[in-house]
């Protein structure tokens, strides 16, 4: 079997479950489900004994709780050599089912896992796949219904032998044929335009009734094949509308990722101590001193067999006496172990430490918090900025959680999501973890506020709007004129800094911190790079955060926000109707803000650049004056 090469960190975003993945030689696959990734170990083979699933196991306890799973795992890397978990591959299935011949254009379905390539008429070409795939709002795929295409839904046989001719024409859908064995034809156009699936049966010029099924119209039929056959054969109720796309589009797929940086428990703690208790688990630990009758010696033996104990870093009895002083501490504290948190606790935790500084060479995150007056252009940045943090190591866990099809936005839980991702119970999902570094800035609270007071609803239309998009869930969101303007600033610095240090335009992430509520306010930014290397980056990005350079980066950002080359269509746009999906942006477009979706926590929407800075023949200020640059 021939291999198909991609990286491991790929196959959680953008690569992963239930996305298509386009190999060479026109070979199209589908990331297969998580039940299917157990199933690779379970068929491991006879030697059982060289499979270890723990060298794939990564815990980070405040995910943990958040998703409600007990540990994450990552892609399994194939290892041709290695004695331990040797040519484990990652599970796939073949999708979309129907393929062409390239010689004489007959169509095959070969089903989820048909090897044979070959066509089975006389003339003995490769098959390829279609290009085009169906999906549905909730995430289901299929292939499209040629067959009831053609015939345009009325009786035919099930047996007919389709026949795909894309050879002449300019190459739009107009000149894609798609004929029948019993002498029917239709061309693809106008198939990938809305309710065109619905609309099969219905005469030319009739209006597709939405309050009820047209009968022959072609509706979701609930398939999930990342599930493997099953998904085929027990499908879930749908009948969503369908919609054809091609299958490469970036709207095939957006894969849902639940993120946190490491934070150290017990900033006083030896180091060792602390990353014990993150990876291990606090509740774990907990649940182990309960089953001891008060000697401690079941926990004692668990940690006895740590590589940290065994390999001399730290005495048996002192790690003991540790963590139950951290137990302790906890408890007498009112800190409950099993507190469950929400995306917003876990990202002010994060912004606590951050604003604050963590400067131990030991953890796996170093935030060195900078003097503002050292900086050169101190007067510009202290009066927008309260602090700054340059983190010069940072460990960040991205856990895939879903994913949605068409649009970024389904209305679908995180648990809605979880459930389409394994036919059993959900007790893990697909992770990676990364290191880089950053550069952290808190925004002054009181110049926002007093910012916000100018501006008055100036972005209330641009809000409502992306409120109407959520479809119920999330839709009183905690977003104001604030967080437009951050995020939007964000982008434009990650533009700024990849120009300065060289990085590829995906090489750079932002976090977005913020929150109006008095008891969880936040006002900052993390700009941070990360990757799949254990040593991280080379420093570039935080060089460039330091005394001497900050101000200039952030000054060429806003400057080049002032402009856009697509000026004064983008800004005209961006103060009327708004541009992008749903219309969710303002003066933002891919010649000016729009960064990679890799990139961005908001899949590049809520942003307009008249919220950073005054742009011109707008009355709305904008929050950074640089009339005197």
């Amino acid at each position: 079997m021939p291999r198909r090469n991609i990286r491991t960190s790929q196959l959680v975003v953008p690569f992963g479950i239930g996305q298509i993945i386009n190999f060479p030689n026109d070979e199209s696959l589908m990331l297969g489900g998580m039940h299917l990734w157990d199933q690779q170990f379970k068929y491991a083979g006879d030697d059982r004994d060289n499979y270890d699933l723990t060298k794939f196991i990564i815990k980070e306890s405040r995910l943990q709780k958040l998703l409600n799973v007990n540990h994450f795992r990552k892609p399994f890397p194939f290892l041709e050599k290695n004695k331990i978990n040797k040519n484990i591959s990652m599970p796939a299935v073949r999708f979309p089912g129907w393929h062409y011949c390239l010689k004489c254009g007959k169509m095959r379905n070969i089903g989820l896992i048909q090897p044979d390539f070959s066509c089975s008429s006389e003339c003995d070409g490769k098959l390829i796949p279609v290009r085009f795939i169906a999906v549905c709002q909730l995430g289901h795929i299929q292939d499209v219904p040629f067959k009831e295409w053609v015939h345009k839904g009325k009786n035919f046989d099930e047996n007919c032998i389709l026949k795909y001719n894309a050879k002449s024409g300019a190459g739009d859908l107009a000149s894609i044929k798609i004929s029948c064995s019993c002498g029917a034809w239709r061309s693809l156009a106008g198939i990938m335009n809305e309710h065109a699936l619905a609309k099969i049966g219905l005469a030319i010029g009739e209006e597709l009734d939405m309050t009820k099924r047209n009968p022959n119209g072609q509706y979701c039929r609930g398939e999930r094949p990342w599930l493997g056959s099953e998904g085929i054969i027990t499908p879930v109720k749908c009948n969503q509308e369908l919609r054809v796309l091609i299958r490469g589009a970036s709207n095939v797929h957006y894969s849902h990722i639940v993120s946190a940086i490491f934070l150290p428990r017990g900033i006083n703690l030896n180091p060792v101590t602390s990353r014990i208790i993150d990876e291990y688990g606090i509740d774990n630990l907990v649940e182990d001193l309960n089953q001891d009758n008060g000697d401690g010696q079941f926990l004692r033996a668990i940690l006895r067999r740590r590589p940290e104990v065994i390999n001399g870093l730290i005495e048996l009895e002192k790690l003991y006496i540790e963590i139950i002083s951290y137990i302790e501490d906890s408890n007498e504290n009112n800190v409950k172990v099993d507190t469950e948190i929400d995306v917003l606790q876990l990202k002010k935790e994060e912004y606590d430490v951050l604003k604050n500084g963590i400067n131990v060479e030991n953890y796996d995150l170093k935030a060195v918090l900078k003097e503002i007056n050292s900086y050169k252009g101190a007067d510009f940045i202290g009066k927008y900025f309260d602090c700054i943090s340059l983190i010069e190591k940072l460990k960040e866990t991205r856990v895939f959680t879903g994913f949605s099809r068409i649009n970024s936005i389904d209305g679908r839980t995180i648990e809605n999501r979880k459930s389409d991702l394994t036919l059993g119970e959900v007790i893990w999902l697909p992770a990676m973890q990364v290191f880089g570094e950053g550069i952290f800035l808190k925004f002054k609270d009181e110049v926002i506020d007093e910012w916000l007071k100018k501006i008055g609803s100036s972005f209330d239309s641009l809000i409502n709007r992306y409120r109407e998009a959520r479809d119920g869930v999330n839709r009183d969101r905690d977003i104001n004129p604030a967080f437009l303007m951050m995020h939007t600033f964000a982008h434009l610095i990650i533009k700024r800094l990849c120009f300065s240090c060289g990085y590829g335009s995906s090489a750079l992430r932002e976090r977005i911190y913020f929150s109006s509520e008095k008891e969880t306010r936040m006002n900052g930014i993390l700009i941070y790079t990360s990757s799949g290397d254990s040593e991280g980056s080379m420093g570039g990005l935080v060089r460039q955060g330091k005394e001497q350079f900050l101000s200039k980066n952030i000054k060429d950002a806003l400057l080049d926000a002032e402009w856009c080359s697509a000026d004064p269509v983008c800004s005209d746009i961006g103060r009327s109707a708004g541009q992008g999906p749903d219309s969710v942006n303002g003066a933002a477009c891919h010649n000016c803000v729009i960064v990679p979706e890799t990139s961005c926590e908001e899949y590049n929407c809520l942003l307009d650049r008249a919220t950073v800075i005054t742009l011109n023949d707008s009355n709305i200020q904008g929050f950074f004056d640089i009339s005197n640059f």
